[in-house]
């Protein structure tokens, strides 16, 4: 393997493991700040790191309809989709928002689908293995009774995946011709400046008292490495190998986050949980490889 197919390749694996691994540290420093305090200062501090590093043309944004859909996408892909987040980890496992968060793939289907695009056999059994997955997940923590506030928590946590889902529908329906990085920055620029009238609510400064060790390394790890080296790796690599194959590694994610709630939380998976999540990630899998399995059949 050439040696710039191997950097390619740990970049996205290096996106999707530390996206996965995001979530004990998000629940933990939700457990000290506001939701939205955290999201205030990821935003702020990826905006910086975006600005520095990435060569942004902003003329390039300055009509009303381009800002209107780039104002659109940095609510549903930055503001909205981290805030239910980090509020939905005040209630639920950092586990199940692990698996949760792996039904993207079929849910971009789905909204594919209400938008005219046609559904194949293999797509219907992957929405129908994910959803049946989220359940089991969702009822693994209520004992089979989907109690609150577990459950409430997994369904907050769930419109994440809703919100993100329509963030790359509509990045793929209106900047086709940007490159994914200029829309993951100037998207993130938007967010942050669209935050600042709600943090006038806390004092960051107080706030940011509170944060222990464990609560420092967290938000450090969620600026550098989940807001920013992992957005740009992530779309280094889908310029360079494209989204599917990219999409392949989305299989680390919910693994990465049972290894990292178990040492930073010491959370401990049940087995319930777990068989959700295979359901899940078998939906995935049909979504992921339905072309493969597409071309043996026509062969038969």
């Amino acid at each position: 393997m050439k040696t710039k197919n191997i950097a390619i390749y740990f970049q996205v694996l290096f996106a999707t493991i530390v996206w996965g691994a995001a979530y004990p540290f998000i629940k933990h420093t939700v457990s000290l700040i506001s939701p939205l305090s955290l999201v205030f200062i990821r935003s702020l501090v990826g905006s910086i790191l975006f600005i520095i590093f990435i060569k942004l043309d902003f003329k390039k944004f300055m009509k009303f309809n381009i800002l209107l859909k780039i104002l659109i996408m940095s609510i549903l892909g930055v503001s909205i989709q981290q805030y239910s987040q980090c509020y939905a980890l005040k209630y639920t496992t950092s586990t199940n928002a692990g698996f949760i968060i792996a039904l993207t793939p079929i849910i971009i289907v789905l909204i594919e689908f209400f938008l005219g695009e046609k559904i194949s056999f293999y797509k219907i059994i992957a929405f129908l293995f994910g959803m049946f997955g989220a359940l089991v997940v969702m009822y693994s923590v209520g004992k089979l009774d989907f109690s609150l506030p577990s459950t409430k928590g997994d369904i907050i946590f769930l419109t994440s995946s809703f919100t993100w889902a329509f963030y790359v529908v509509l990045t793929k329906r209106w900047f086709k011709s940007y490159s994914s990085s200029e829309i993951t920055a100037i998207t993130m620029i938007v967010a942050f400046i669209t935050l600042i009238p709600f943090e006038f609510k806390y004092s960051l400064l107080s706030e940011l008292k509170r944060l222990d060790l464990l609560g420092w390394f967290s938000l450090g790890y969620l600026c550098f490495l989940s807001s920013f080296l992992g957005y740009l790796f992530w779309n280094n690599s889908v310029e360079k190998l494209g989204p599917v194959k990219s999409s392949y590694f989305i299989y680390d994610q919910p693994f990465a986050t049972i290894i990292s709630a178990y040492f930073v939380l010491g959370e401990k998976i049940l087995p319930l949980t777990f068989i959700g999540g295979v359901l899940i990630m078998i939906g995935v899998y049909f979504i992921l490889f339905e072309k493969k399995y597409q071309k043996a059949y026509e062969s038969i």
